[in-house]
């Protein structure tokens, strides 16, 4: 099993399973369906289910890798209110893994290679994306990174929209 400790996983490349280290589902999740037919997830190709996040964002989300796939918009957004709310210590900034830059996963929506790239704000993680379908995929634990990494806009505590 290869330990990707940032996220506190190990994933099998044999048999393609997820183990979670004492890391909880993912905060703020809320599914809403699990039968109607959908989209798989681009990372281990399970059936998404149409979900909540924070009861503001509709998204997609894997239960079994936990990844979370939004569109940009709700990204952003999402991003900027759990930062406001953040009030704990910031996390220490942790390098970004390299070989997260090399993976290749497909759009879920359209079938074209997801872009992957640094996410530039806060939290060091690689995120995937797709320009045409405007949506962003994010493996378990990088919301969590990005929402604990330092920042002045961390504790702001604004309003709901």
């Amino acid at each position: 099993m290869e330990l990707f400790a940032r996220r506190r996983y190990y994933f099998c490349t044999f048999c393609g399973s997820f183990s979670f280290i004492d890391a909880p589902a993912v905060q703020g999740m809320r599914i809403l369906e699990r039968a109607v037919p959908s989209r798989d997830c681009p990372l281990c190709r399970a059936p998404l289910t149409t979900a909540l996040l924070d009861d503001a964002f509709d998204v997609e989300h894997c239960e079994r890798c936990r990844g979370i796939l939004l569109a940009r918009r709700a990204f952003g957004e999402a991003v900027t209110r759990r930062r406001a709310r953040e009030s704990g210590d910031p996390a220490p900034p942790v390098p970004l893994d390299p070989r997260e830059l090399k993976r290749v996963l497909a759009c879920p929506s359209c079938h074209s290679p997801l872009d992957v790239h640094p996410y530039y704000g806060p939290g060091n993680v690689v995120i995937d994306s797709c320009q045409s379908c405007d949506l962003i995929w994010l493996d378990f634990g990088e919301l969590d990174q990005i929402t604990e990494a330092g920042g002045r806009d961390r504790g702001w505590r604004v309003s709901n929209r």
